[in-house]
């Protein structure tokens, strides 16, 4: 993110329904985007809430102290929460100890979708309503007192350290329902977990006339008979999405439509949860929900991605914008809007998301065909563009299974003295269709893997001269003494054939690259002293692609040390071969067992 130099440590990071939001170590909050979509008029003034294109901080009315210029423990902000279109927050409190109990004291702010909720002792969870401050309305209204707000019952029940209940006069709470661990608000429902290890449910009824939420219902997670399994831990979720953490390891999603039939009485038969293969006992500590997709941060510092990105819109962090690069992700783009759907094959390990630079090449590299695209062109029909999900998926998983831990492929592991990696992902987050991460970067350990990924051009293909010959001389002689090209020129001429594939593979013709292709006999051969033109006027030359292009070099002179690397070629679980001349690609951590049943 651009702009956060000079703010400090970067606390924690939370995405809104159209905005971003941080919080840094002196207790300041900044945002950029708008912070409610809803009322940002763009086409005349005055603005309501017009577009942060930078980072911008978050003041408090005139009169208080603000956080950003300088620390004060009134206004310095402790925990905070990004709804759809607003913030909430906790300030510090005046003790400075962080341990204040007692009836009033606010544990923890949640701003739902549509609603804002807070933990607070003496009355439980209490839910109300944003207020809609107009544009003729002054900031002073944000301190306004909320008068219409509505606790969600029998969740005020907690015991204090010495032991006694906070509501003597309901003991029964104790045994039936516990304590509130934590709880989360979307549209139309609030769901909080308890010391009891059970999961609960309240339905919002909110109008003018009516500000209702229901008795809590609890929610079995299982038939099992093991404890763990139906002992919830935590949860979370936001809009019509939320996830249910297990003692024994396991995360199960759900829908809030199937809440709602569960409180209507309605299908009561049918399956709430799904399991995810990829997220059971696979060390998840937190999932964050946008619109349509939801990313999972692992213990080990990575996270995955799940669902749909809308439009192609980049959401899932794994290409996006239609590009080859997501296809090789495993994204399938679907339907006018191309929308980005990920292939099932996706769902048994999960795709990570990767924030080195030199992945992304490597990516770009293998979608430009490798080492030779003409020998690899049906391989990477089969894997990015076939109605066929085989080849993409599989194919995708043997990209994933090598993009990960670069650090011990290129022998680094000494060099990572901590053991988090050159990239360790502290918290993801996610909002309507983007996401965001809060990553700690390794600078040392990031440049060596870079530096490890290179190989100066010179010294592999610029064969040493021990005749003593001038070696202008010898390159003149080698040039016109074969078919062998520099590496350089025949990068070019791989380039330029598969993109000359791709445009007539979407036409619905035979590849340029065929040999019964008449128009690729004429394609431009090594040595050419200019780019081909094909059909354009002469004085509109198209400049040809380089190798720094489609990730084969980062810059002249020095090449990626997978430039002579070939696209991959698999043994498919269905048991075809894919087509190709060279030797079959090897499975870096052996071939998954996918569960191609599972329907996210």
């Amino acid at each position: 993110m651009a702009g956060t130099e000079g703010l400090g440590v970067i606390s924690d990071l939370q995405c809104g329904g159209w905005s971003t939001t941080l919080l840094t170590s002196k207790g300041a909050l900044h945002t950029v985007g708008v912070m409610d979509g809803l009322h940002s008029n763009q086409r005349r003034p005055p603005f309501v809430q017009p577009t942060k294109a930078e980072l911008t901080a978050l003041r408090f009315p005139s009169g208080f102290v603000q956080p950003q210029e300088r620390y004060d423990e009134a206004t310095a902000v402790q925990q905070f929460s990004a709804g759809r279109g607003h913030v909430r927050f906790i300030e510090h409190d005046t003790s400075g100890s962080g341990r204040v109990s007692g009836r009033g004291v606010v544990k923890k702010v949640v701003a739902g979708w549509n609603k804002s909720a807070a933990l607070i002792e003496g009355s439980g969870i209490v839910v109300w309503e944003p207020l809609q401050r107009e544009e003729d309305h002054v900031e002073a209204e944000d301190t306004a007192l909320v008068l219409e707000s509505v606790a969600v019952p029998k969740t005020s029940w907690r015991k204090t350290r010495s032991g006694r209940s906070t509501q003597p006069g309901d003991a029964s709470l104790e045994d039936t329902v516990g304590e509130v661990l934590n709880f989360i608000v979307l549209e139309a429902v609030v769901l909080f977990n308890t010391s009891l290890g059970k999961l609960f449910v309240s339905q919002i009824t909110w109008s003018d006339d009516d500000q209702s939420i229901s008795e809590p219902l609890e929610i079995l997670l299982t038939t099992s008979d093991d404890i763990d399994e139906a002992f919830a831990t935590d949860v979370q979720g936001s809009f019509h999405n939320f996830a249910v953490f297990t003692r024994s390891g396991a995360v199960l999603t759900a829908h809030q439509d199937r809440i709602m039939d569960l409180l209507r009485n309605q299908n009561i038969d049918r399956e709430i949860f799904k399991r995810i293969p990829a997220l059971q006992h696979r060390d998840v500590i937190s999932v964050a929900f946008g619109d349509y997709h939801f990313h999972a941060l692992h213990s080990p510092g990575y996270i995955t991605s799940y669902g749909t990105e809308p439009q192609a819109c980049g959401a899932l962090g794994l290409g996006g914008h239609g590009d080859p690069e997501g296809r090789l992700r495993g994204i399938r783009y679907q339907a006018m809007g191309g929308d980005g759907r990920l292939v099932p094959h996706a769902y048994t390990e999960g795709r990570r998301v990767w924030f080195e630079h030199e992945k992304q090449q490597w990516i770009s590299f293998l979608t430009s065909g490798g080492a030779s695209a003409e020998e690899a062109a049906e391989r990477l029909r089969m894997a990015i563009g076939s109605p066929d999900i085989t080849g993409q998926g599989e194919v995708s998983e043997w990209v994933e299974q090598e993009g990960r831990n670069w650090e011990e492929k290129f022998g680094l592991q000494d060099e990572d003295e901590d053991g988090l990696g050159a990239y360790f992902a502290l918290s993801v987050t996610a909002a309507g269709w983007h996401s965001g991460a809060l990553v700690l970067v390794n600078d040392d350990l990031a440049k060596k893997v870079a530096k490890a990924c290179e190989l100066p051009t010179a010294a592999k293909d610029v064969p040493s001269n021990t005749s003593g010959d001038d070696p202008d001389e010898a390159e003149s002689s080698d040039s016109s003494s074969g078919p062998t090209e520099p590496n350089n020129v025949s990068l070019l001429t791989r380039a330029l054939s598969t993109s000359y594939d791709y445009a007539q593979w979407f036409l619905g013709i035979g590849p340029y690259s065929h040999l019964s292709n008449t128009t690729a006999q004429n394609l431009p051969q090594p040595g050419v002293d200019r780019p081909p033109t094909f059909g354009y006027p002469q004085t509109a030359v198209r400049h040809p692609p380089t190798p720094v292009d489609y990730g084969a070099s980062p810059r002249e002179g020095v090449d990626y040390v997978w430039v002579n690397d070939h696209f991959p070629r698999l043994r498919l679980s269905d048991g075809r071969e894919m087509p190709g001349e060279v030797d079959f690609s090897e499975w870096r951590y052996g071939r998954p067992v996918w569960d191609l049943e599972f329907q996210p």
